[in-house]
């Protein structure tokens, strides 16, 4: 079945943030009546999609972005839907800052999240990440830290978190909740600890539409910080069981019955081949080199994706769940513990994408 989008407005732009030729085209789309979906290729770092459903003289939307900047671009791009309903709802789906940074535009609203979701929000603030992309260039003069270094600046480039005033949901819900609005139901479903603690969905059911958040990525490699790894795969398996045609992921393309199975696919691969490498005796970050440079994982279609080197993460959160003791930092240290493997895999992998984070180092686009 063909995926019922239609492009409606945004950017010309020739680059993506991370200076990388787009794989979709920047903007909102419109999915159905009421539904529509803004849009930034290719879905790596922070380029986040976000969705707003139009319910009558009101639209709910679906995350924020990253900073200041990068969600007021959303809006302006989406004016013209929201003259007649402005945004007087808004979900985020879970707590990385890249789904709810940008919350302080849309202040006074209606902000609903899971009750895990707002509990894990505090993890990491805009504040650190300005200091360690401040840092960052510090460490390159760090024996053994300059891949890291590089890493980090790549990722931070396009976004700027000086302006950022955190601002927190002022409703949630556990399990599943139902928002009515004017006529247009909303199912809100929580899928987490997956992705990070409190993952949600939401189910459009009238236009048979998903927007999925960071449970699904399209051609950029999934990740889970928090799993179990069971829970990301059942999260999947669950949305494929809703009647839904059309789904939104987190990051990357608008996607189909078939590419939520294709990520079910990679789940499925990686778990197999890391496990018969931990059977090996391997650490984490030895499994996810070995098994990102052997030739199975080159013949699958998703060692094209983007960021492929986030397989150590997936590596350490599934030695986790199979009862592996691992030494780690407490977290938010625990987490750049693990990029900082990561972006030594990433340097190993200099064709994979965005460039700029791969080895060759391209100055990233600071287009937004």
């Amino acid at each position: 079945m063909s995926i019922k989008a239609r492009w409606l407005t945004g950017p010309a732009r020739q680059r993506t943030r991370f200076g990388e030729t787009p794989t979709f085209r920047e903007g909102l789309y419109a999915l159905g009546s009421h539904s529509h979906a803004w849009m930034v290729p290719n879905g790596s770092w922070g380029e986040t999609n976000t969705g707003l459903v139009v319910c009558g003289k009101q639209t709910v939307l679906i995350d924020t972005c990253w900073d200041v900047r990068t969600t007021q671009a959303m809006l302006d791009g989406a004016a013209d839907l929201l003259r007649d309903a402005p945004i007087e709802h808004v979900i985020n789906s879970h707590a990385d800052g890249d789904h709810w940074w940008g919350n302080q535009l849309l202040a006074g609203r209606h902000i609903i999240a899971s009750d895990a979701c707002i509990a894990q929000m505090n993890e990491l603030k805009p504040n650190s990440l300005r200091a360690l992309s401040a840092a960052s260039r510090g460490l390159e003069l760090v024996p053994g830290l300059g891949p890291f270094s590089r890493y980090m600046r790549g990722m931070f480039a396009p976004y700027d978190f000086a302006d950022v005033r955190l601002t927190y949901p002022n409703d949630s819900f556990s399990g599943t909740h139902t928002l009515e609005v004017n006529g247009v139901t909303l199912e809100l479903i929580e899928l987490g600890p997956a992705h990070t603690e409190g993952d949600c969905a939401v189910f459009v059911p009238d236009e048979r539409v998903v927007y999925a958040a960071d449970v699904l990525f399209v051609g950029a490699t999934p990740l889970a910080w928090a799993g179990p790894i069971a829970n990301v795969v059942a999260g999947l398996e669950r949305l494929l069981a809703l009647k839904a045609d059309i789904f939104v992921p987190g990051h990357g393309a608008i996607a189909g019955r078939a590419d939520v199975q294709q990520t079910l696919d990679y789940w499925d691969f990686i778990q197999n081949a890391l496990y018969a490498e931990k059977q090996r005796g391997r650490s984490p970050l030895e499994a996810a080199q070995a098994v990102a440079a052997s030739d199975a994982f080159k013949r699958q279609p998703f060692a094209g994706w983007d960021s492929p080197e986030r397989i150590v993460t997936n590596a350490f959160t599934l030695y986790r769940d199979w009862g592996v003791a691992l030494r780690n930092l407490p977290e938010p240290l625990g987490r750049l513990n693990i990029l900082r493997r990561q972006a030594d895999l990433a340097r190993a992998m200099p064709g994979a994408c965005p460039a700029c984070m791969h080895g060759a180092m391209k100055a990233a686009s600071q287009q937004a």
